[in-house]
């Protein structure tokens, strides 16, 4: 199993703040893995690493076996698509951006956080935490604006025939739903499957029953 740490996470490196943040930079670090691999790939990835496997698929095409994706924040296809949705995603957007561009590198942590945990469930989280997250909102930041303008239609991702395992949870917020909707009946070997009670934050939430969906589908492909 490999579980590369994107730019800015982890042990990797912050983006250089002198330079623009490039779309593709991300998805590279997957194509990256997959070439000093061989044989068929299996990607599993949450949030902004959904995001970027699903886009990884189209590139891999053919030695991708299986794509797990929980709750992908392919929040561009709410825009694209005119979804309703998408107005909260705007209104989130404005807040992180706005948040970083002042500097308020807390406040913009804030209203990420509170957004996906809950705003008591982010008040009452421990200071190491808290800081840690803050560490990372500035490229939390720059994905949010390369999700929002990526130009990926549902029509590209209609390409993918990868046997695809779609993950929501039962209480997530209602964009992240929306795109997993969007995506199960677009991708055409797609099956959604719904964590009842969990939010956008499944893995922290509810790992036993998630990993469980996971090895599954995992199992049924190989």
């Amino acid at each position: 199993m490999l579980a590369p740490d994107f730019i800015g996470y982890g042990s990797s490196a912050p983006w250089p703040a002198d330079q623009p943040f490039e779309f593709d930079a991300d998805l590279e670090v997957i194509l990256a893995v997959a070439k000093k691999t061989k044989g068929p790939l299996h990607l599993v990835g949450h949030s902004y690493g959904a995001a970027l496997a699903l886009d990884a698929a189209r590139k891999l095409q053919s030695r991708v076996k299986s794509l797990t994706l929980v709750e992908p924040v392919s929040f561009h296809l709410l825009r694209q698509e005119r979804r309703p949705e998408w107005a909260e995603i705007e209104q989130l957007g404005k807040a992180v951006l706005g948040g970083v561009a002042q500097g308020d590198d807390r406040g913009a942590a804030a209203a990420f956080m509170s957004y996906w945990l809950g705003r008591w469930r982010w008040r009452l989280s421990p200071e190491r935490f808290k800081s840690a997250i803050v560490a990372t909102i500035p490229k939390v930041a720059l994905e949010f604006g390369i999700i929002v303008d990526a130009p990926t239609t549902l029509k590209d991702y209609a390409e993918i025939t990868t046997p695809t395992l779609l993950i929501k949870g039962g209480k997530t917020r209602a964009p992240a739903r929306a795109v997993v909707d969007l995506l199960g009946e677009t991708l055409p070997n797609a099956k959604v499957a719904t964590l009842k009670g969990a939010g956008h934050m499944s893995p922290f939430t509810h790992p036993t029953e998630l990993n469980q969906l996971v090895l599954d589908h995992l199992a049924a492909r190989r």
